[in-house]
C-alpha cells in the first residue's frame, strides 16, 4: 500500500522516535563512561571534560580482563557447538525421512517453547553429580545443542533444491560430502544469521553462569559486572565503561554481519 507524504512524514517521525528510545540509555552509558567523578551525576548527556581514566580503571585495576577470557572462553566453544549440532541434525531431517523423524522434530520444535529456566535444574543437577560446578565445561557442555538451531536451519534446508542432491548422489558423492561441498556454500547467510543470533544471546546470558559459578575461576562479564557492585564498587563512570566495554563484541558483530541476518531471515520466510 503506498503511503501519501503526510503519513510518510507522520511513519518517519515514529520511526525516529522508536530509534532514539532505543539508542538514548546506549548513549547515557558510553557519556558516562567519558565522564569524570565530578561529572557523573551530571544531567548533561555528554562530559564537559573527557577523560579516559575510567576505561584505565576498568582494565587494569579491577579483574575485568580475566572475565572478559572467561566469556570468549566459554561463548566462542557453545556457539560452534550449537551451529554444527543444528547443521548436522537439521540436514538429517531435511533431507531424509525415517521412522520417527516426524515425532522427533516435534519434540525438537517442544524443546523449543519450553523456558530456558525450567532447564536449568535438570542441567545444574547433571554437572553438580559430574563435579563441573564452577567450571568452563559446566558453562559449556550442557548448552551444545540449541532446538532453535534445529529448527531455523531445517527452513534453509528445506528450500534448497532436491535436484541438486539427487546431481550430486548420481556424481558419486556421499551425504557428507555433499553437505560440505554443496549445501553448506550456499547457506552462508542462513549460518551467519544463526550465528550472530546465539553469539548474542550467549554473550549476554546471566542466569545460567550465576548458578553455576561461585568464583573468579569461571565467572562471565556479565556476572562479573554485577560482581563489582556487589563489592561497593562506587566509580560508576567505570562501571558504565565496563558496560560499553562488554557489549562492544556483540555489536561489532552485529553491525558487520546485520544484511546477512536480515537477508536469512526473509529468505527463511519466503521459501520455508
Amino acid at each position: 500500500m503506498q503511503l501519501s507524504p503526510s503519513w510518510r512524514v507522520v511513519f518517519h517521525i515514529l520511526l525516529f522516535a522508536i530509534a532514539l528510545s532505543v539508542l538514548a540509555p546506549m548513549l547515557m552509558v558510553l557519556a558516562t563512561g567519558f565522564k569524570p567523578p565530578a561529572e557523573v551525576f551530571d544531567f548533561r548527556p555528554w562530559p564537559v571534560h573527557p577523560t579516559l581514566d575510567n576505561f584505565r580503571t576498568i582494565l587494569f585495576e579491577t579483574h575485568f580482563l580475566h572475565y572478559f577470557v572467561n566469556s570468549v572462553g566459554t561463548t566462542l566453544p557453545r556457539v560452534a557447538g550449537q551451529v554444527a549440532v543444528g547443521v548436522l541434525a537439521a540436514y538429517a531431517f531435511a533431507r531424509w525421512r525415517f521412522p520417527g523423524s516426524g515425532a522427533l522434530f516435534a519434540l525438537v520444535m517442544v524443546a523449543m517453547m519450553i523456558p530456558h529456566q525450567l532447564t536449568m535444574i535438570p542441567n545444574y543437577i547433571l554437572i553438580a553429580r559430574l563435579d563441573w560446578f564452577d567450571t568452563w565445561q559446566g558453562l559449556i557442555v550442557p548448552n551444545l545443542a540449541a532446538p532453535f538451531a534445529v529448527f531455523f536451519l531445517r527452513q534453509h534446508f528445506l528450500s534448497f533444491p532436491r535436484e541438486l542432491f539427487d546431481a550430486a548422489e548420481m556424481d558419486g558423492a556421499s551425504s557428507w560430502r555433499t553437505l560440505w561441498h554443496v549445501v553448506l556454500p550456499n547457506l552462508t547467510p542462513a549460518l551467519a544469521a544463526l550465528t550472530i543470533v546465539q553469539f548474542i544471546e550467549t554473550w549476554n546470558e546471566y542466569f545460567w553462569p550465576l548458578l553455576v559459578t561461585s568464583s573468579d575461576a569461571s565467572r562471565t562479564l556479565q556476572l562479573g559486572i554485577r560482581h563489582f557492585l556487589e563489592e561497593d564498587f562506587t566509580n560508576y563512570g567505570a562501571l558504565m565503561a565496563g558496560v560499553t566495554l562488554a557489549s562492544v563484541p556483540a555489536l561489532l558483530i552485529f553491525a558487520l554481519l546485520q544484511r546477512k541476518v536480515m537477508d536469512a531471515f526473509l529468505d527463511s520466510g519466503l521459501k520455508g
